[in-house]
C-alpha cells in the first residue's frame, strides 16, 4: 500500500498558501434595524452634558482615567500586538492623559452665626428644615414652636424675613408666618408635576396602633416591625408619608408610603433622567434573628434593634409615582473604611451643589456612641444611588461644650450660595449631648458656611496634572475658582476628543493663574474663546503646581 502522507503533506500546506493569499472573511453586517435601535437606545460614556454651568470634583466622575501606550521607535501605538516581535526594551511607554500628583479633598466649614427668636410664636425654638433658592429668593420651611409650621424668605441668603402670610390666626392675628399646615419633611420642587402638586416633601408620621391594624391588612409588604413602637409610654407606629403643594403655603397629605422607623430626618427630589421619585432616610444596618431563638419577641426593648447590633444607616427607596414607595433598603451603611466603629449615622440630607444639579451630595451627621458627641460627613454620587465618601476632614464637629451648640447638631437641606458667593447650610444645634436629659435643652437654628464656594478641591501638594473627560460645554469660556501658593500655580490646556490640542489654546500659550482667583476667566495669550462650534466637544487639561482648584464654570 503506497504511502500517502508526504503528498497529504503537500496538499495541506498548498492550502494554507491559497487561504494566505486569499483569505476569507465571514464578518456579519449589522441590519438597518439594529442600527436604528442603537441609534435610539440611551447611549453612555464620552463626551458628557452638563446639567448646569459647573464641575466641582467631588469623586473621580468627570475626571479622565487617563491611558498608557506603548510605542515603537517610529512612534507608533503597538499595545499587545503578537507580530512584529519586541524584546523588553524594544518599545517606550507614553501616558498621554494619566492624573497623577493630585487628590480630591474637602475644607471643613465656618460657623457662620444663628437665626435669633423674634416673635411670640417663638419662644420655646425656631428650626429650619430646608432653604430652596428660587430666582432671586431664598425661600425656607420650617417650625416654630409654639406656633407651628412657618416660613422665611431673604433677597441675600444672610438677612432673613418673617413675611406676613395672613394664612394662620396666632392670638387673634394672622399677621404672622405662619402655616395652617406643613410639609411633612424637607421640600423639594418637582419640575416634571402639574402646577398644583409643584412642591413636595417627604417626612416621618404616626399612626395609632388600631388605625396601623386596618392599614396593614391592605399593605402587608409595606410595613416592618421597628416601625411600630411598643416600647413607649403611648404606644405608637412611625409612618413615611408625602406632602403636595401648588405654592409651598398650601399642603395637603397623600396616603401613607410605608410603617417603618425612619425617625423624622428624611429628604427627596426627582431624577428627570429617571423619572422616578427618590427618598432617602434613616434605616438599619442589621441581620435576621435567630430562627432558634426561644425568647420573647415583644420582651426586648425596641425590639433589641435599638441597643443591640443594629447600627443607624442611610435608606433609599425609589419609586415612578410620588404616591406609592416601597419599603426602604440600606443604602450608605457606616464601614470600616469611613467612620469609627463606635459611629453611626443619624440624617441623611441629600442636596446637589449650587450651579450643578447632577453633582449629589449626602452630609449625614454622625454620632458617636463613646462621647455623644456629633460630626458632619461628606458622601458624593454622580447618580444619587452609587455613593462614595469624600476624602479630607470631617466639614463640621460638635462646639465646644457650653455654647450654644455645644451638645449635638443636626444638618438639613439643602446646600445654597449667597449673594457674596460663599456657599452654606442651615443646622440645628443643642446646647446639650443627643442623649443627655433634655429638661434643660436650647435649640436653635445655626449656619455653617464655606467662603468663596470652597468646599472641596482637586489639589495637587507639588506638582500634578489631570483631564477633564470630553465635555459638549454650556458655554465658550471656562472661569475657575483656585487658589496657589505663591511659588505655584494652574494653567489649562484644551483638546479634542481625540487628545489634539486646540489652536491657540496649549499649556504653553495659557496665561498664568495664580494666588487666590475666584471665578478667574482662563485666557490664552489674552483670549478666552474656546474656539470651537456649539455641539463639538472639548477637553480641558490642568497643570497644578501647589495648588487647590475648587470648581470651574463655563460661559
Amino acid at each position: 500500500m503506497p504511502n500517502r502522507l508526504p503528498l497529504l503533506s503537500i496538499l495541506l500546506a498548498l492550502s494554507f498558501f491559497v487561504l494566505a493569499l486569499f483569505p476569507v472573511f465571514s464578518k456579519e453586517e449589522p441590519s438597518p434595524e439594529l442600527i436604528e435601535a442603537l441609534k435610539n437606545s440611551q447611549l453612555t460614556g464620552e463626551p458628557y452634558e452638563l446639567a448646569g454651568n459647573r464641575i466641582v470634583f467631588t469623586n473621580y466622575y468627570f475626571i479622565d482615567p487617563g491611558n498608557l501606550l506603548w510605542l515603537n521607535d517610529e512612534g507608533e501605538r503597538v499595545n499587545t500586538l503578537e507580530e512584529p516581535h519586541y524584546g523588553p526594551w524594544d518599545v517606550q511607554v507614553s501616558r498621554p492623559s494619566s492624573p497623577y500628583g493630585i487628590e480630591i479633598t474637602t475644607e471643613p466649614a465656618i460657623r457662620d452665626g444663628r437665626l435669633e427668636r423674634e416673635k411670640p410664636w417663638e419662644e420655646e425654638y425656631v428650626r429650619l428644615r430646608t432653604i430652596l433658592k428660587e430666582g432671586e429668593i431664598y425661600r425656607a420651611w420650617g417650625q416654630c414652636v409654639p406656633g407651628g409650621r412657618c416660613y422665611f424668605e431673604s433677597k441675600d441668603g444672610f438677612k432673613w424675613e418673617r413675611p406676613n402670610l395672613g394664612l394662620k390666626e396666632w392670638n387673634g392675628s394672622k399677621d404672622n408666618n405662619l402655616l395652617p399646615s406643613g410639609p411633612t419633611g424637607c421640600v423639594f420642587i418637582d419640575p416634571s408635576a402639574p402646577p398644583e402638586e409643584r412642591y413636595k416633601s417627604v417626612g416621618g408620621e404616626k399612626m395609632t396602633l388600631a388605625e396601623f391594624d386596618e392599614w396593614r391588612k391592605e399593605h402587608p409588604d409595606k410595613w416592618e416591625h421597628r416601625g411600630v413602637r411598643l416600647d413607649k409610654e403611648d404606644p405608637e407606629v412611625k409612618t413615611l408619608q408625602g406632602t403636595v403643594s401648588p405654592d409651598g403655603f398650601h399642603w395637603k397629605k397623600i396616603p401613607t408610603y410605608t410603617a417603618e422607623h425612619s425617625d423624622g430626618m428624611e429628604s427627596g427630589w426627582y431624577d428627570e433622567r429617571t423619572g422616578t421619585y427618590v427618598i432617602y432616610a434613616r434605616n438599619w444596618y442589621l441581620g435576621p434573628r435567630s430562627s432558634k431563638w426561644t425568647g420573647d419577641p415583644l420582651s426586648t426593648t425596641f425590639f433589641g434593634e435599638h441597643y443591640g447590633s443594629g447600627r443607624r444607616c442611610i435608606g433609599y427607596a425609589e419609586s415612578p409615582s410620588f404616591r406609592e414607595f416601597p419599603l426602604l433598603e440600606p443604602l450608605i451603611v457606616p464601614n470600616a473604611v469611613d467612620v469609627k466603629p463606635s459611629e453611626v449615622f443619624y440624617t441623611s440630607p441629600h442636596t446637589t451643589i449650587p450651579g450643578a444639579p447632577e453633582h449629589h451630595l449626602m452630609l449625614p451627621s454622625i454620632w458617636d456612641t463613646r462621647d455623644d458627641t456629633t460630626s458632619l460627613g461628606l458622601w458624593s454620587s454622580y447618580n444619587g444611588r452609587v455613593w462614595e465618601r469624600v476624602p479630607g476632614p470631617r466639614l463640621l464637629e460638635t462646639n465646644n461644650f457650653g455654647e450654644w451648640d455645644g451638645g449635638c447638631f443636626w444638618v438639613f437641606p439643602n446646600l445654597y450660595e449667597r449673594a457674596d458667593g460663599s456657599w452654606a447650610l442651615c443646622y440645628r444645634g443643642y446646647n446639650l449631648p443627643h442623649k443627655y436629659p433634655r429638661a434643660t435643652l436650647e435649640l436653635y437654628t445655626g449656619f455653617m458656611a464655606w467662603p468663596k464656594g470652597r468646599m472641596v478641591a482637586v489639589e495637587a501638594k507639588e506638582i500634578g496634572e489631570f483631564a477633564t473627560v470630553a465635555l459638549t460645554p454650556p458655554g465658550n469660556t471656562l472661569k475657575v475658582n483656585a487658589l496657589t501658593k505663591r511659588a505655584g500655580g494652574i494653567r489649562v490646556e484644551l483638546a479634542t476628543q481625540q487628545e489634539e490640542v486646540l489652536p491657540g489654546r496649549s499649556f504653553e500659550e495659557c496665561d498664568p493663574i495664580q494666588g487666590d482667583q475666584f471665578w478667574k476667566t482662563v485666557t490664552w495669550n489674552g483670549e478666552s474663546d474656546f474656539g470651537i462650534k456649539d455641539g463639538e466637544a472639548v477637553v480641558i487639561r490642568f497643570k497644578m503646581d501647589r495648588a487647590k482648584l475648587y470648581g470651574i464654570e463655563f460661559e
